[in-house]
């Protein structure tokens, strides 16, 4: 009986394991090339270029890593790719300029991945009828879209944080459906 139990519960973990590791990973991928980015940023500062170059592919094979589905980490690929680049000709400082570039994408993209994460589950949550669940995630999303938007002013942010807004009001009414609709407009901003 206690090893039947001790099965199934590890079963039970590996499918919750497998059900959340995307985002995991995502987030894990960013806090690294944020790490390798603000130590490139660091050596091109004392101008090492050739460090700060090690450290802006580690960066950019990162945030390749987490995927093309956030845009800010792929506006950081491209500023990171372009530190690279000027690292390479021995132009640390504009390096340094474009690594910088490169960590603000980054952070926008980690609070626009968990924003995305759980607007996701607002949407699946409304999907089966479950409004207060719409709330607690649409609620979290908020939360990070708002961090988003103090270091971006994207205007997609801004109707992000309206849809999301829109789907804690309606799923506080219990208008799941309704709810639902406003998460997925939130969510189709984040991705824009």
């Amino acid at each position: 009986m206690y090893r039947i139990l001790n099965v199934g519960l590890m079963a039970g973990t590996a499918v919750l394991l497998l059900s959340v590791q995307p985002g995991w990973a995502q987030a894990d991928h960013l806090a690294q090339a944020t790490d390798h980015a603000q130590q490139a940023a660091t050596h091109g500062g004392m101008g090492h270029a050739s460090v700060l170059v090690q450290h802006a592919e580690m960066a950019v094979t990162h945030a390749q890593a987490a995927g093309d589905e956030n845009p800010y980490a792929v506006a950081a690929v491209a500023s990171l790719q372009e530190a690279v680049t000027h690292g390479n000709m021995g132009h640390a400082e504009i390096a340094t300029g474009r690594v910088n570039q490169g960590l603000t994408h980054l952070e926008v993209a980690v609070h626009v991945g968990l924003a995305m994460d759980h607007a996701k589950q607002a949407v699946n949550h409304g999907g089966m009828g479950h409004a207060p669940l719409v709330v607690t995630h649409a609620e979290m999303a908020l939360t990070h879209a708002r961090a988003a938007a103090e270091l971006s002013e994207s205007p997609h942010l801004g109707l992000a944080i309206q849809g999301l807004e829109g789907a804690v009001n309606h799923g506080g009414m219990g208008h799941a459906e309704i709810a639902t609709t406003s998460a997925q407009d939130g969510l189709n901003h984040l991705g824009m």
